[in-house]
C-alpha cells in the first residue's frame, strides 16, 4: 500500500550503498611499477647510462580483513535502521489512517447536526412568517444554523487535510483529497502480561539491534586501528640494464620494514577503547528505553480503553432519542428553542468524545504494538 512513498524509497538505497562498500572493502592494495633512466652525460664514452625497473607491493596483516569487517558490521547496522525507519514509518502510517477514519465520523456527525438543526430553522422561517413565533426565536435558530455549518465546513477540510496526509505516506498526492478510507475505530484487542511484551520488545526492536551493532563496530575498529599499527611489509623486485660497453644487467630484490614508532603513542587506542565502553554504556540505555517506552504504552491503552467503555450504544441511542422528543417539544412550543439547541449540542459532543475515545484506544493499540516491535499491518478499501 505504501510502497511507492518517495522517502522509503530513498531509506531503500542505504541498502546498496553498504552492499557496494562491503564489495569495496574487499580490495586488496595496489603493487606500485617504477621506471627510471640514468645518464651521467658522458656521451662519448657511453658509460653510466641505463634504465631501471622495480616492482614493490605492500603487506599489511590484518587491515584488509579488518576493513572488511568493519564494513560488514556497517551493512548490518544499515539494514537494521532500515527497518527501524519502517517500523516507525508503519505506526506513523496507521495513525495517519486512523485520523483519517476519525475525520470522516466526525464530518458525519457535524453533517448531522448541520441537518437537524437546519430542519429546524428553515421550519421556524416558515413559523415566523406565519406570525406563529417571534422573530427572536427564528434569528436564534438562525444564528444556531450558521455556528453548525462553520463546525461542519471545518470538519470537512480536516478530513480532506488527513486524506492529503494519506496520500503522502502511499507516495502520492493528485487525487489524494478524494480519498474516503472506510473502516471502524472500534478493537477488540486483549493485552499479554506486559512481562512479556517487555521481552519481546528487546528481542524484536530494531533500535536495539542498532545499538548492539554500534558497540561491534567499535569493536571492529578497535581491532582494525590495532592491525593499522603493525609492522609492514613492503617487498620490491627489480631490474637494472646498463647501456656501458660491454652492457650488463644488475638484479635486485629486497624488503623493507617501517619502524613505527607512533605506536607506541597510547592515544588512539585510548580513544577506541573508550568508545567502544560508551557504545556499551548506550546499548544498556537503548535497553533501558525500550523497556520504558513498552510500560507507557501498555498504561496508556490501559487508560484509553477505560475511556472508551465510558460509552455504549444504548446510551448513543438513548441521547438521540431524548434529542427527538426535545425537537418535537419545541415545534409544539412546550420549551425554548435554546432548550433544544442545549440538549442537541450535549448530544453532539457527547458522540464526538465517543470518537475521540475510540480512536485513543485504536492509538494506544497502535504505539503498543509500536513499542513492542511488531510490524504493522493496514488495510483500506
Amino acid at each position: 500500500m505504501f510502497g511507492n512513498n518517495i522517502a522509503l524509497t530513498a531509506k531503500k538505497l542505504d541498502i546498496e550503498i553498504a552492499e557496494a562498500s562491503v564489495t569495496n572493502s574487499k580490495v586488496y592494495s595496489d603493487p606500485t611499477l617504477a621506471i627510471s633512466y640514468t645518464n651521467n652525460e658522458d656521451w662519448s664514452k657511453v658509460l653510466g647510462q641505463g634504465i631501471e625497473f622495480e616492482l614493490s607491493k605492500d603487506f599489511t596483516f590484518g587491515v584488509r580483513h579488518g576493513r572488511m569487517d568493519i564494513a560488514d558490521k556497517e551493512r548490518r547496522q544499515t539494514v537494521a535502521l532500515l527497518e527501524e525507519y519502517i517500523r516507525n514509518f508503519r505506526a506513523n502510517a496507521t495513525i495517519a489512517y486512523l485520523e483519517h477514519i476519525r475525520a470522516n465520523m466526525m464530518l458525519l456527525e457535524t453533517s448531522k447536526m448541520y441537518d437537524d438543526i437546519n430542519a429546524v430553522a428553515i421550519n421556524d422561517s416558515i413559523r415566523f412568517h406565519k406570525g406563529d413565533i417571534a422573530e427572536s426565536n427564528w434569528l436564534e435558530s438562525r444564528m444556531a444554523q450558521g455556528i453548525a455549518r462553520n463546525a461542519m465546513l471545518e470538519a470537512e477540510a480536516l478530513q480532506k487535510n488527513t486524506a492529503i496526509m494519506l496520500g503522502y505516506f502511499m507516495g502520492d498526492i493528485t487525487y489524494a483529497e478524494k480519498l474516503h478510507g472506510t473502516g471502524s475505530l472500534e478493537i477488540n484487542e486483549t493485552p499479554a502480561p506486559i512481562d512479556e511484551y517487555i521481552k519481546t520488545a528487546i528481542q524484536n526492536r530494531p533500535d536495539i539491534v542498532v545499538a548492539l551493532s554500534q558497540a561491534d563496530i567499535a569493536e571492529a575498529r578497535l581491532k582494525f586501528n590495532k592491525a593499522q599499527r603493525r609492522p609492514e611489509l613492503n617487498v620490491n623486485i627489480g631490474a637494472t640494464y646498463n647501456f656501458s660497453n660491454p652492457d650488463f644487467t644488475t638484479l635486485k630484490a629486497g624488503i623493507a620494514i617501517p619502524l613505527k614508532f607512533s605506536s607506541l603513542n597510547k592515544g588512539a587506542r585510548m580513544v577506541d577503547e573508550t568508545l567502544l565502553k560508551q557504545a556499551n554504556i548506550e546499548a544498556e540505555e537503548a535497553r533501558l528505553l525500550v523497556e520504558t517506552e513498552v510500560m507507557q504504552a501498555y498504561s496508556n491503552f490501559g487508560y484509553a480503553t477505560k475511556q472508551a467503555e465510558t460509552f455504549s450504544a444504548k446510551m448513543l441511542s438513548d441521547m438521540e432519542r431524548v434529542v427527538e422528543s426535545k425537537r418535537k417539544a419545541y415545534e409544539l412550543g412546550e420549551i425554548s428553542f435554546h432548550d433544544y439547541l442545549i440538549v442537541e449540542q450535549n448530544e453532539n459532543e457527547m458522540r464526538q468524545q465517543y470518537i475521540d475515545a475510540l480512536f485513543g484506544k485504536a492509538a494506544a493499540w497502535v504505539e503498543l504494538q509500536h513499542a513492542i516491535g511488531f510490524g504493522l499491518e493496514y488495510k483500506m478499501n
